[in-house]
């Protein structure tokens, strides 16, 4: 009868102890929980992937309940570089891979997309293809008429970018004739999104930006030469004017900063990047 009672009380202590573990395992959970939940980070650059980013943040937060990402209004790749090694930014958006003279602020860099360079045109325009050679005139004035190019009547506009600029970048380095044009007709923005909607604003317009930005404002993307800029195109090399589109950080990454990073590579992150006409990384 001793031996009985010696034992029950073992198993009880036992049990006891079990149980103090559990909460304790269950309270450090709850905790680390309720402390990813309440995090906020801030993503700041490049105007290309701006809406992009916004919707996987969206989607992201949907999914997270209690978390917030910012994605603020475009300061360019560059801008998102020097904020984020500021420690004003937690991450840095960028639409190229990060120049030799920002080595200096010792970064990490990963491309989570590519996204096609698109010429555009507002959705009034009866055009869906331009050679090379119609687009280089277009762009520096000797065709000056939505006609002379298989169009309706009407006056070309030209909304272009500033040198450095990242889509015009990669238009001087990979598309023929583009780099030699000296005198540029047009209007110059200095940003993506107001590209985008000066384009969606003013009948007749032509410009360019990522292909991503351009599904974001409900413009109607070119073909170049009868090439679409399609996922299967830029895979196998037919379309060649492409941009990556990265992140930026300093130190380590972790946190929401990592949850966040990690997400853009996930299943449902990918489908979001298709969604808007890039391509997603490998």
């Amino acid at each position: 009868m001793e031996l009985t009672t010696q034992n029950n009380a073992k198993e009880h202590n036992n049990m006891r102890n079990i149980t103090v573990c559990i909460v304790a395992v269950l309270t450090i959970l709850i905790a680390c929980s309720i402390a990813a939940a309440g995090e906020t980070i801030t993503i700041c650059g490049t105007g290309d992937s701006q809406e992009l980013l916004r919707s996987l943040a969206r989607a992201y937060e949907k999914g997270h309940r209690g978390t917030s990402i910012s994605v603020p209004d475009s300061i360019g790749s560059g801008g998102g570089v020097r904020e984020t090694a500021s420690g004003n930014c937690d991450l840095g958006r960028v639409a190229r891979p990060l120049k030799k003279k920002e080595e200096k602020y010792n970064l990490s860099y990963k491309a989570f997309a590519i996204s096609p360079v698109v010429f555009v045109v507002n959705p009034n325009v009866n055009v869906n293809s331009l050679t090379t050679d119609e687009i280089n005139a277009i762009f520096s004035g000797k065709i000056t008429m939505w006609n002379e190019v298989g169009g309706h009547k009407g006056r070309i506009y030209v909304a272009n970018r500033e040198p450095g600029d990242s889509s015009r970048s990669v238009l001087e380095k990979k598309m023929q004739g583009f780099k030699d044009i000296k005198d540029s007709v047009g209007k110059i923005i200095f940003s993506t999104p107001e590209t985008t909607e000066t384009i969606r604003q003013y009948k007749n317009t032509i410009g360019y930006t990522s292909f991503a930005s351009a599904t974001a404002a409900g413009l109607k993307v070119i073909s170049r030469d009868g090439v679409a800029p399609s996922t299967e195109n830029v895979r196998s090399g037919s379309y060649q004017t492409v941009s990556p589109f990265g992140i930026v950080w300093k130190g380590e990454l972790k946190g929401l900063s990592k949850s966040f990073v990690d997400y853009l590579y996930s299943t449902e992150g990918k489908k979001i990047i298709t969604q808007y006409g890039a391509v997603t990384a490998e």
